[in-house]
């Protein structure tokens, strides 16, 4: 009796299954009809083979090689990612079709001269590809058949200060705000820090997952930033990186897949603040900015309220939003007000208490909204919500109490992480090694809270101490 040939075919469909599988919602009949194609060639190809070779067994085998070398190719390519032969990276791409080529022929010959049937191999074939269909099928349409990566959505509300700072020199209580995250199983420890108070050094350190080696430095290296440890990881996991447009122009992650809101003419240039600071035209850009500004914001917040429920995983979301940092555009409704101190690209005025709680209700209405959305859509999603710094408003320069400081440093910070009970290190800097060693498997030890500023001499010093022994009178 001769063997049920299938596997062949399978293994050319398998690539088509695991998208029709993940976006069975979305597919269109050219969809259906490419998959079907794929599938008519490879049995043609077979067809083709047997009848040259004479064996139907030996003509499913060659298929078989053929179709995992012309569909698989980048998986074989990723998993001989850094091994060198002679000094040659053997994953290379020139290479590695010279070698799948030679493997091809090769097999082709071994399995045309050799006088067996092949019948065991083709039963083992059949078995596995159905197999892999099968395990497919279970890991996307069953849900929780099989455990899945976990979609991460880090959103930094620049500027937001913890509810201590905003009840002693504020006089603003955000109770309620705390609550609602209590409520929805966000972690929040006591009391939070940040590390530095510039935002681009303080993203250094929480997306590369330690402190800077040179203090003093991570502001500067916006290369170490744009190609970040923590970004690197997901995008080896295979997730899609999708990103918000911060209105940075030092910012350009390298393995983001996806910017969003990102569609403006936006101009951050603090040389074009120079030029034009007299200039006739002054008066223009700065409206043109200032509602740029509002209309990146209002998009970013209505994407991210959207993405939870548009787009397949495994997928990390970073959104870094600039409010409620100056300038403050925004009431606490979400209306429009005009900032009252005007500088072009900055917009910016840190002399308005009131303003800055304007805007911090304005941008706390707005991501608990999101963060609605995202468990709505997907209960099982990381969520973090955190201040980049505390905030500098109400400073005319820089701050000569420690109070002061202990505010500049004073940060939301507020992480939804199902499943994973032990929270104890959890702080900016850990965030990603917590997550990584509970869902990835990986080792990273924790590290302690370090927070460090320039004294009046213009040295670092370390002040992590200093701010856990402060307290208010």
């Amino acid at each position: 009796m001769k063997n049920f040939i299938v596997f062949p075919f399978l293994l050319a469909f398998l690539p088509s299954w695991q998208l029709i599988l993940k976006n069975y919602d979305e597919l269109i009949f050219q969809d259906i009809l490419i998959s079907l194609v794929i599938i008519a060639i490879s049995v043609i190809i077979w067809i083709v083979i047997t009848k040259i070779i004479k064996n139907g067994n030996k003509a499913a085998l060659i298929t078989g090689v053929g179709v995992a070398f012309f569909f698989y190719f980048g998986y074989m390519q990723d998993a001989l990612n850094g091994i060198m032969i002679f000094n040659i990276p053997i994953d290379k791409t020139s290479v590695l079709v010279i070698i799948s080529i030679i493997i091809f022929i090769t097999s082709t010959i071994y399995f045309v001269k050799s006088r067996k049937n092949f019948e065991l191999s083709i039963k083992i074939g059949n078995v596995f590809t159905i197999t892999l269909i099968l395990f497919t099928l279970v890991q996307f349409v069953i849900p929780g058949a099989l455990a899945e990566k976990p979609n991460v959505y880090h959103i930094i509300l620049d500027e937001y200060t913890d509810n201590e700072i905003l009840m002693e020199k504020f006089n603003y209580d955000n109770e309620e705000f705390f609550k609602f995250l209590n409520k929805n199983g966000f972690f929040i420890p006591s009391k939070s820090f940040s590390s530095f108070t510039s935002t681009d050094a303080e993203l250094n350190v929480i997306l590369n997952m330690e402190y800077p080696k040179e203090i003093g430095r991570a502001s500067e290296n916006y290369d170490y930033l744009n190609d970040n440890n923590a970004m690197s990881v997901f995008s080896e996991q295979n997730y899609s990186l999708i990103e918000t447009n911060s209105m940075m122009r030092w910012k350009n992650f390298s393995d983001v897949d996806t910017k969003l809101c990102y569609d403006t003419t936006f101009i951050n240039s603090e040389f074009l603040d120079q030029v034009l600071r007299k200039s006739i035209i002054k008066h223009f850009l700065e409206k043109h900015q200032e509602n740029t500004r509002r209309d990146v914001i209002r998009c970013t917040f209505h994407e991210l309220s959207e993405i939870a429920s548009q787009t397949s995983g495994p997928k990390y979301v970073f959104s870094h939003i600039y409010v409620p940092h100056p300038p403050f555009l925004f009431g606490p409704n979400g209306e429009n007000v005009t900032p009252d101190h005007r500088e072009i690209s900055g917009l910016q005025s840190w002399e308005n208490p009131q303003g800055y709680i304007d805007q911090l209700i304005y941008a706390t209405n707005e991501v608990s909204t999101v963060i609605k959305n995202i468990i709505k859509n997907d209960p099982n999603a990381i969520i973090i919500v955190q201040g980049d710094t505390g905030t500098s408003t109400m400073f005319h320069s820089a701050p000569t109490e420690f109070k002061d400081v202990y505010q500049i440093y004073s940060i939301l910070y507020a992480i939804r992480i199902p499943d994973v009970n032990n929270l104890d290190a959890m702080i900016p800097v850990n965030t990603y090694r917590i997550i990584f060693n509970n869902y990835f498997n990986m080792d990273y030890e924790y590290l302690e809270q370090r927070s460090y500023m320039l004294d009046q001499n213009n040295v670092w010093i370390d002040i992590t101490e200093k701010l856990h022994e402060y307290r208010f009178d």
